[in-house]
C-alpha cells in the first residue's frame, strides 16, 4: 500500500473546499432571478436547483431548508453593501437612501426582503424572527450614530431623542420602499429628505453647543 502525501491531501481538500465555496456563491446569485420569476411561493429548493443545475441534494446540503437560503442571501447582499467604499459615508438619509438605492438595483431582492420580514413575524419562524430583530437593532444603532454625529454638526434638531428619530427614519425608508415595490409611484429620495428637513433645527434657533 502507497501512503498518501500530506501534501497532496491537504492541496485536495483546499480544492475541495474552494469549488463548494465557488458553487455556494453561485447559488446566491442566482437565487433572485428565480424569486423575480417566481415569488415567495413559487421558490422552492428544487425549483431554485432546477434553474440553476444542480440536484436538489446538492442544494439541501449547502443550505438545508429555503428559510436558510433566503437568509443567506440577503445577509450576502447586506455585505456587498456594507463593504461598498461609501458605506460609512454621508448623513442618515444617504445610508437610507444608499441601502435602498442598492436594494433596487437587484430585481427581487426587495421583494425578498419584504417577504422574509412577513414570514418572521408568523408563528414558529424563530430563525427569521432572530435575524430581522438583530438586522433592526443594527441598522438602528448605525442612524442613530449618524443622527447624532448631524446633531453634533447643527443639522439634527437638540429637542428630540435619537433612539426614537432613529426608529422613525427606519420606519419610513421601510414603507416608502414597500410603496415604490408595490406600483413604483413613492418617492424615497424625497421623501427621505423631506424627513431630513423634519428633524432639522427649526429656523433661527441655534444649534446645542
Amino acid at each position: 500500500m502507497t501512503d498518501r502525501n500530506p501534501r497532496q491531501e491537504g492541496a485536495a481538500k483546499r480544492g475541495k473546499y474552494a469549488k463548494g465555496l465557488a458553487r455556494r456563491q453561485q447559488i446566491i446569485d442566482e437565487v433572485l432571478t428565480v424569486y423575480d420569476r417566481l415569488g415567495f411561493e413559487g421558490t422552492s429548493l428544487r425549483a431554485v436547483a432546477e434553474a440553476i443545475g444542480v440536484t436538489h441534494p446538492v442544494l439541501k446540503h449547502h443550505f438545508g431548508t429555503r428559510e436558510q437560503l433566503f437568509l443567506e442571501v440577503l445577509q450576502e447582499y447586506d455585505r456587498r453593501f456594507l463593504d461598498s467604499p461609501d458605506a460609512d459615508d454621508g448623513t442618515f438619509v444617504d445610508l437610507v437612501r444608499r441601502s435602498a438605492e442598492h436594494s433596487m438595483r437587484v430585481p427581487g431582492l426587495m421583494a425578498l426582503l419584504n417577504g422574509m420580514v412577513a414570514h418572521a413575524l408568523e408563528a414558529g419562524n424563530d430563525r427569521s424572527r432572530a435575524h430581522f430583530s438583530e438586522r433592526y437593532a443594527d441598522l438602528r444603532g448605525k442612524i442613530q450614530s449618524l443622527l447624532e454625529a448631524g446633531r453634533a454638526a447643527g443639522t439634527v434638531r437638540s429637542d428630540i431623542p435619537l433612539d426614537e428619530a432613529a426608529s422613525l427614519v427606519l420606519a419610513a425608508a421601510d414603507g416608502l420602499s414597500t410603496q415604490w415595490l408595490l406600483d413604483g409611484s413613492a418617492d424615497l429620495k424625497n421623501g427621505l429628505l423631506l424627513l431630513e428637513r423634519l428633524l432639522a433645527p427649526p429656523a433661527g434657533r441655534a444649534p446645542a453647543s
